[in-house]
């Protein structure tokens, strides 16, 4: 891999479609632009708040105005196409929040059928889906009536790290079968039946439920995904990797990092933001030894159970010198032969594949 670019001033980007999308802030806090691979799409001195690209059109908000634009990338034309801000898209939805009655629509991009709900959905089924709000997660009907819930009190609490607090969704990894599945901030990984909303599996790591019976302790969850290819949840920490059967919730895969590659990532003290793309990770990394700061990247090949590329995005002189470094919230994407990763400085750092 070699750098191939750094765009200062980026304070967002995604990836869709292979391509990135970002948004520039030449004067903070409220002007930016929307770029896609150095092509500017949305003018300067247009705050956006929320931007989707679709095909060869773009949905975005702009700040403080309560609509949802449509930029036309052939035509260039922008239009209002809806008095509500688009929040989010997925392969079946677009979702819209109106701040004023609080509401949230989704309307189905297949058919055009648009339901109003006083929720925030967090998995679509055919007749609604499952919702979550402060204090319990639940299934509605598209009609707003709730079928089940499920009071993350009864998740139990943490007397350990956080007495008297309430477990929350930390990561929703999807339905598989009949099951829910998600990830709590008190490192606990939970399976719900979407008929009943009963739990099925109740898996942690977390000390504080040793001696709970409702739950089987594994070793650390870490971050965790749903691989598509078999429907395993994929569990990453900085000791290793492991692997959940989600129809039993037994680990039916696991190696330490230490033992597998001791000579690649096992040279890591610290591992920060795994993120599984297809058959790898990428993660931000410190090294044994090392107190400068979090500076380097990696790739891990998951089958071939070694790093496969590591780099320096931030040197230690540069560190050094203006305090500048990597932020575990910010993790490395993979798109075709490049790699993104975003600095503490709003830098983006463009990596890019060399040909052998």
């Amino acid at each position: 891999m070699k750098r191939i670019n750094k765009i200062s001033n980026v304070d967002f980007f995604k990836l869709v479609e292979g391509k990135a999308y970002y948004t520039t802030d030449g004067s903070k806090p409220f002007w930016m632009a929307l770029y896609s691979e150095e092509k500017l799409l949305v003018p300067d001195k247009v705050c956006l708040t929320q931007f989707f690209p679709l095909g060869d059109t773009i949905l975005f908000a702009k700040w403080q105005e309560p609509y949802t634009y449509e930029l036309n990338l052939k035509t260039g034309v922008e239009r209002v196409v809806r008095d509500e801000i688009v929040q989010d898209v997925s392969e079946q939805y677009i979702n819209y929040r109106n701040s004023v009655q609080k509401t949230n629509s989704y309307v189905n991009r297949a058919s055009g059928a648009r339901y109003v709900l006083p929720y925030i959905l967090c998995e679509y089924l055919p007749d609604g889906g499952i919702a979550e709000n402060d204090t319990e997660i639940f299934r509605v009907d598209w009609s707003g009536n709730i079928l089940w819930s499920f009071p993350f009190v009864d998740l139990g609490e943490d007397n350990i790290h956080t007495p008297g607090e309430v477990d929350r969704i930390d990561e929703i990894l999807g339905i598989v079968g009949d099951l829910f599945w998600f990830k709590t901030d008190f490192a606990r990984l939970i399976a719900l039946d979407i008929t009943t909303g009963k739990p099925a599996y109740q898996l942690s790591c977390n000390p504080a439920d040793q001696e709970k019976p409702q739950y089987k302790i594994v070793e650390g969850i870490g971050h965790c995904y749903l691989r598509e290819e078999d429907k395993a949840i994929i569990g990453i920490s900085s000791w290793g990797f492991q692997a959940i059967d989600t129809s039993t919730a037994e680990v039916i895969d696991r190696f330490i990092f230490r033992e597998a590659d001791p000579d690649g990532i096992g040279t890591y003290r610290s591992v920060f933001h795994p993120l599984l793309q297809g058959d790898y990770f990428t993660f931000l990394g410190e090294k044994e030894g090392e107190y400068s700061g979090l500076r380097r990247v990696g790739i891990f090949d998951l089958k071939a159970r070694k790093l496969v590329w590591e780099g320096e995005v931030i040197s230690e002189e540069e560190y050094r010198a203006t305090g500048n470094h990597l932020v575990a919230p910010q993790p490395l994407y993979m798109s075709g032969d490049k790699l993104y990763i975003r600095d503490f400085q709003d830098t983006l750092h463009i990596f890019q594949r060399e040909s052998r």
